[in-house]
């Protein structure tokens, strides 16, 4: 799992609830900016107080590689990137708008060409007739570049790792495959791609750290995550992407 608070949020009706953070007013108002140009595929806030923030739910199957056939499917990872293109796209509109005057649960990261999601990850996109039609927990929200979100959302939905459980999903060539598939249905252009590998590598490095930092602070759920070993899982699929790099770039641009 990539960042997240240590609350879980829960539902409430027809709103998601969790726990406010420094980042909550953030969040917000990335959302209701996101609304106000147009895109409508995220949760829309509904406040917060002292205590809890809420967000409208949006209905719809959720899952994980490991769990859902759905999720798994070409159409959920073309569908997908696609809407990770749409959702950059919009909020490039006004993410200069957000460099100054916001707290973000990670730090912003130069260019400032988009507000990250963060946390592009199977576990949270929102799912009809096997189709990708909504992102949720923006937690992870930050603004950075374009590839600095893509690389991670990659390296989640190929999945680029050594330690795959899904039969087929755990052999390198579908892996890498299917990551061209997300690339071309984003639009990645062919030579932004060389630097993918570097970038998968940079990003959950900077996740180690978070972790770490987060977990020396006391922070319960970081804490757990190096206990139940994330940290080691991360470290071998820097090793692994570092590996088979040439072998990812020429399947990424051949």
């Amino acid at each position: 799992m990539g960042p997240s608070t240590g609350d879980e949020p829960f539902r409430q009706g027809s709103l998601i609830v969790r726990a406010v953070q420094p980042w909550t007013a953030g969040v917000h108002a990335l959302l209701t900016a996101l609304h106000r140009h147009g895109f409508d595929a995220v949760p829309l806030p509904y406040g917060f107080d002292e205590v809890w923030e809420r967000v409208t739910y949006l209905p719809g199957e959720t899952g994980d590689l490991d769990d859902s056939a759905e999720m798994r499917g070409e159409r959920a990872l073309r569908s997908a990137a696609s809407l990770l293109r749409r959702y950059h796209d919009c909020s490039a509109l006004f993410a200069k708008d957000f460099e100054d005057g916001h707290t973000w649960q990670l730090p912003a990261r130069q260019p400032h060409e988009v507000i990250c999601h963060g946390d592009f990850a199977p576990y949270n996109v929102v799912l009809n007739d096997g189709e990708v039609i909504g992102i949720i927990d923006f937690e992870a929200a930050h603004p950075g570049s374009r590839l600095w979100d893509l690389a991670y959302a990659i390296y989640r939905w190929a999945p680029l790792s050594s330690g795959v459980v899904p039969e087929g999903l755990d052999r390198r060539i579908e892996q890498i495959r299917r990551a061209r598939l997300f690339a071309d249905a984003y639009g990645l252009p062919v030579a932004e791609r060389a630097s993918l590998p570097d970038v998968i590598a940079e990003r959950l490095e900077a996740l180690l750290s978070f972790m770490e930092r987060e977990a020396a602070r006391g922070i319960e759920r970081y804490r757990r995550n190096l206990q139940d070993g994330h940290d080691r899982i991360y470290r071998q699929d820097i090793a692994y992407v570092t590996e088979w790099s040439a072998e990812i770039v020429a399947g990424l641009t051949g």
